[in-house]
């Protein structure tokens, strides 16, 4: 295709052509400024999040020409779609580096580190709602046992979300294999669990294999994911996006942990019976081990 078809600057020259009210000037902010949470929101969502009513986000989507703001959710939907088929995720790890090492530079210095980070950050506090967030934790706390998965590059995050998981509420089984002893754990779930994956490009089919797994036990599986368009997002009841850029070869877990932390945020007020039960014999019996 010829041009730049990335959705903020197709949205942006659409409005060039259109007469907006004010209300409709919002939605077109929101939507070039969270691309992805707006291709899979509701035109309820779009309008509450842009502080306009539903009727508006229709009118607006009308007149920048789709019939609808179903069209326009999939228009942009699809161009995502393009933009990932072609883009740094579906490189080997080698080119991957020399294409952040071209855009970034061979020597990244601290500031531009930061302000790699801070984008990772703010960007994903962007693209998840609140209503995505308490949907997400509300599955976690109303399962039976939660099941917590990832790998690679996921696999330290993982590891910290699971301990403190395991303490707010005891009731966590943490896949550690990705092959056959993985499918193993992953067969106990049942539709009164859940399962928790963290995924990011590039994507492999041992992650899929195991939330395929979960789903046909009727568990519920939810994801952290630094894309909508990841292959698990296809099993998941509940997507949390999170932005992985890096300069350098792998991807940076910085926003997924924060998707983690705040997660585990939400879920800590409604464990704390549990937790000062679990710390308080923990300070006892580990008070003399203490520097």
């Amino acid at each position: 295709m010829k041009g730049d078809k990335r959705v903020e600057n197709v949205i942006a020259e659409r409005i060039k052509k259109a007469k907006l009210t004010r209300a409709q000037v919002k939605i077109a902010e929101y939507i070039i400024a969270n691309p992805e949470l707006a291709g899979r929101s509701s035109s309820l969502e779009v309008a509450r999040a842009a502080g306009v009513s539903d009727v508006s986000v229709t009118r607006f989507a009308r007149a920048i020409g789709y019939p609808g703001f179903t069209e326009l959710k999939n228009d942009i939907y699809d161009r995502m779609v393009e933009r990932a088929t072609q883009g740094v995720s579906r490189l080997s790890l080698d080119e991957r580096l020399e294409a952040n090492r071209a855009k970034f530079g061979s020597d990244v210095s601290r500031e531009e580190f930061l302000k790699i980070q801070t984008y990772n950050i703010e960007r994903t506090i962007m693209q998840n709602s609140e209503e995505l967030y308490d949907k997400f934790a509300n599955v976690i706390l109303n399962a039976d046992i939660c099941f917590v998965a990832g790998f690679r590059g996921c696999y330290g995050t993982v590891h910290h979300f699971s301990w403190i998981l395991s303490i707010l509420t005891g009731r966590i089984c943490r896949i550690i294999d990705e092959s056959v002893g993985g499918i193993d754990q992953m067969q106990r779930t049942t539709e009164r669990d859940c399962a928790v994956f963290f995924s990011a490009s590039r994507y492999y089919k041992s992650d899929l294999r195991l939330a395929r797994l979960a789903k046909s036990h009727g568990a519920a599986v939810c994801l952290i994911t630094d894309s909508i368009l990841s292959p698990l997002a296809s099993c998941a009841d509940v997507v949390l996006t999170a932005e992985v850029r890096q300069a350098s070869f792998f991807n940076s877990t910085t926003a997924m942990n924060a998707v983690a932390e705040y997660l585990l945020m939400l879920l800590t007020p409604c464990c704390l019976d549990r937790y000062r039960a679990h710390v308080r014999e923990r300070d006892e019996y580990t008070k003399d081990l203490l520097i």
